[in-house]
């Protein structure tokens, strides 16, 4: 996957948790406890795809581990000061896990969405064929092998 990739989906998780931390409306407690926790882990996920070309598969559980391994963390400390909290929390609770979870989902599945296909306008298709001069082609991508095969 593209570094531009990472890049948005990097802006797009720091984007939700600039809005969580705004929300004051109804379900402000799940809000800002659960919607910032999935795009804490959607962050770290980009980050890992910046800078670790593995797998998806390798990068989401390792995205995981990372914020599961903080949370087990938050039984044995003891954070001061509201920067402390907001990056590491304050207490432990299960329900963060099923939010780490899910933006380690999304995350990973817009990755795999998104390498799906992918739109190239092939300016020399006139020498192959006539019919085909200058149209936009798509091309399925492999996300599991990075082969390219005509759709």
């Amino acid at each position: 996957m593209s570094r531009r990739f990472f890049a948005v989906l990097a802006l797009v998780a720091l984007a939700i948790g600039a809005a969580v931390l705004i929300y004051r409306g109804p379900g402000q407690p799940f809000v800002r406890g659960h919607v910032g926790d999935a795009a804490a882990t959607m962050l770290v996920y980009a980050l890992l795809g910046f800078a670790w070309r593995a797998r998806i598969g390798v990068r989401a559980a390792t995205t995981f581990a990372i914020a599961a391994a903080i949370e087990v963390g938050q039984t044995l400390w003891q954070v001061d000061g509201a920067a402390g909290e907001l990056l590491l929390g304050a207490t432990f609770d299960v329900w963060d896990l099923v939010a780490y979870a899910v933006g380690t989902a999304i995350a990973a599945s817009a990755e795999i969405g998104m390498g799906r296909t992918r739109v190239v306008f092939d300016p020399h298709a006139k020498r192959r064929d006539r019919r085909a001069a200058g149209r936009v082609h798509e091309y399925a991508i492999d996300a599991r092998t990075d082969t390219t095969t005509d759709a």
